[in-house]
């Protein structure tokens, strides 16, 4: 299976695979880029020996919260394990064919709902740390820009992923307001002013709208001005 090109291009898109194997009768080096011998498994690339041999331990024995599956002594043995840890055992020829694979893992993502691919979610990911980068550097435009990539697709997210956005946006909102009270602290004649260029850094709509902060801005914006007639 894991030289079926199209089963693998299929696998490190939809699933996390995992390898547990204990013999210890083939080499534990590999040759790097330079044909220098390093550690690792000539058999399961990306993986020491180490590795792939105490994994069926592992999974026999889980940490507090992790599904418990269990080996027996015939090969292969082959499971799956949904988002909510429920274990299904992969029966005999079926842990041979690809497209038997498939059809049970589409069952799975159909019963756990919404589901991204590996290539949306590293996407995703990165839009998320780029926007905490831009907020922890102050930058509420970038943060707003690099969100608003995800929260567009608010539709197609698992709900899991929708509170990632949501925590995102209550920070950036957060760190708004924050800027407004420093304004509004100020000077009533330099604060319209900055507030109104706050505004504008921070007015963008998302799909849920604008965050609450523009409502507060627009709100002592009003009040400042009334105050300087």
């Amino acid at each position: 299976m894991l030289e079926n090109k199209k089963f693998v291009e299929w696998a490190n898109e939809n699933i996390v695979v995992v390898i547990g194997h204990t013999q210890t009768d083939h080499p534990t080096e590999v040759e790097d880029a330079k044909g220098k011998k390093v550690t690792g498994c000539p058999l399961y690339k990306g993986m020491t020996c180490e590795q792939h041999r105490a994994i069926p331990g592992q999974c026999g024995n889980p940490g507090e919260g992790m599904p418990e599956v269990k080996s027996t002594n015939m090969m292969p043995n082959s499971w799956l394990v949904s988002p909510s840890g429920e274990v299904t055992k992969i029966e005999g020829a079926d842990q041979q064919s690809g497209g038997k694979i498939e059809e049970l893992v589409a069952e799975i993502q159909k019963a756990a709902g919404k589901h991204l691919s590996y290539k949306k979610y590293s996407k995703y990911l990165g839009s998320f740390e780029a926007s905490d980068a831009a907020l922890r550097g102050d930058k509420l435009k970038d943060a707003i820009k690099e969100l608003a990539k995800v929260e567009k697709d608010a539709k197609k997210l698992p709900e899991g992923m929708k509170a990632e956005v949501t925590k995102r946006f209550d920070a950036i909102n957060a760190k708004a307001v924050e800027a407004l009270e420093a304004i509004k602290a100020g000077d009533a004649a330099v604060g319209v002013k900055a507030a109104n260029k706050l505004k504008t850094v921070v007015g963008k709509r998302f799909k849920r709208g604008y965050l609450p902060v523009v409502d507060q801005i627009k709100a002592w914006l009003k009040e400042a001005k009334a105050a300087a007639k």
